[in-house]
């Protein structure tokens, strides 16, 4: 393999070989020598081996390791970037894709040599038809470089973010400068948290951390497949963001009230009202309920508020309505029409 990587496109993978195929595809047809791709695979029982032996027939700059047991998100997308040769790492999952020209925009991105570059993305279905541009910051926020080391840069970074997509949740909008990532490494009491990259890069913050803000959008996301549908599920992925970033905010925002609370508010952006009267709707005891409701307030949710959310999603029936008239809406063209004309680009 050549020396001069640039840009590792780095793939945690599990049992999803026909995506992955999709993925690969995509990624090969933008590619050049500069970039290499990285796939770990989490012991998939599928044939995830031998699509990935297909493909490094097409692009010789292919690196593939399986491992023997089933690690976890967190390690496998570690070991990507321990493993990677390139000068920065993109995050990718296995099932989303690259917008067309992603590569070579990101090429000459990373010249600049910021710690962290943050680019925005197109949500789509399962069959990636394109229904939603979101954005991370506020709209009104065009490319710049944030200095998150500056507290007060970290503060208004923050204010600006509209989804925790800002702060490092979603993988596949993320490249890291791969020398900077190694200083901090694997963060193993994140480990198991689906938050350790997240507090990998909230370790740069002590230190040297120029994030570049793309306000294109560069990779396409497939919904609709996510591992959270039924409602216990749905309360399981409200509690891994709650209690995924209150374990961030306590470690590396603790002597800073003022960022602390800007870095947590972001929640209430990410989970709306409408939101949490849906998950509240799931709950079948009021202790479990009242723990939940802690968390919330932890976040700047106000608790009279909360308490209206609980007994609203009380209401089976209304719950109901609203999450089709809701899901309905974001799945047309109708919520795509309204986010060119008006600007409504708030995250799903």
């Amino acid at each position: 393999m050549a020396n001069n990587i640039a840009l590792s496109i780095c793939i945690p993978t599990r049992n999803r070989a026909s995506l992955l195929a999709e993925t690969l595809e995509n990624i090969i047809s933008q590619a050049n020598d500069a970039v290499e791709i990285v796939i770990v695979d989490g012991a998939s029982k599928d044939n995830t081996t031998e699509v990935v032996e297909q493909f490094k027939r097409k692009f010789s700059n292919l690196v593939y390791y399986r491992g023997e047991k089933n690690m976890g998100v967190d390690r496998d997308m570690a070991k990507t970037i321990e493993i990677a040769s390139g000068e920065y790492c993109w995050m990718l999952s296995d099932d989303d894709l690259l917008a067309s020209g992603a590569i070579e925009r990101m090429l000459k991105e990373i010249e600049s040599k910021c710690e962290i570059y943050l680019c925005n993305i197109t949500a789509c279905n399962l069959y990636m038809k394109h229904y939603k541009e979101i954005s991370w910051l506020s709209r009104d926020v065009k490319d710049r470089v944030f200095n998150l080391h500056d507290k007060k840069e970290l503060e208004q970074y923050c204010n600006n973010a509209r989804s925790i997509g800002a702060l490092f949740s979603y993988m596949s909008s993320i490249i890291v400068n791969r020398k900077e990532w190694s200083k901090v490494g694997f963060q193993h009491d994140s480990d198991g948290t689906a938050y350790a990259l997240a507090a990998s890069l909230m370790s740069l913050i002590k230190t040297k951390c120029r994030l570049k803000y793309i306000k294109s959008s560069l990779v396409l996301w497939r919904g609709d497949n996510e591992s959270f549908q039924t409602p216990g599920g749905l309360i399981k992925r409200f509690l891994l963001d709650l209690d995924g970033y209150l374990k961030l905010a306590d470690k590396y925002l603790i002597d800073d009230k003022n960022v602390r609370n800007s870095f947590l508010k972001v929640m209430t952006r990410e989970h709306p009202w409408y939101t949490i009267i849906h998950v509240a709707s799931y709950f079948k005891d009021i202790e479990s309920w009242k723990d939940f409701k802690r968390k919330l307030i932890a976040f700047g949710y106000n608790s009279s508020m909360v308490d209206f959310f609980y007994f609203c999603g009380r209401n089976k029936s209304l719950v109901s309505i609203a999450v089709k008239i809701k899901r309905s809406i974001v799945r047309s063209g109708i919520y795509l029409w309204l986010n060119k004309i008006k600007g409504m680009q708030d995250p799903v």
